[in-house]
């Protein structure tokens, strides 16, 4: 049973399935509102994740950089400030070790 809260506009913002003070107005379930307003919901979500997922790929790539131009010694890495430091070395600390488990577990796949 939803019960729609609307904007100035007069747009749905949310739904609940029961009627309360800010949700008083009802609407079948499949009526063109709710449809859209979940469609919205459910695009936004899509671009939110896709989103989250590119700064893990952005992040990546310029970890991937600063270690690049470190190695061809265009940048220092002490020239880099503290907090940076330390994030690189923690990242490379953990990866690190994740690759230690890889190579284990690898190494007890082919073993089978």
């Amino acid at each position: 049973m939803p019960y729609v809260k609307r904007n100035a506009d007069d747009r749905i913002v949310s739904i609940a399935q029961t009627a309360d003070n800010a949700h008083s107005e009802y609407l079948q379930p499949t009526a063109n509102e709710i449809v859209n307003f979940l469609s919205d919901s459910a695009e936004i979500d899509l671009s939110k994740d896709a989103l989250a997922e590119s700064d893990k790929d952005i992040a990546r790539i310029t970890e991937d950089l600063i270690q690049l131009l470190i190695s061809k010694n265009i940048i220092l890495f002490t020239e880099l400030p503290g907090a940076v430091q330390q994030k690189l070395l923690s990242r490379e600390k953990l990866r690190s070790s994740l690759n230690g488990v890889m190579d284990d577990f690898l190494d007890d796949e082919e073993s089978i």
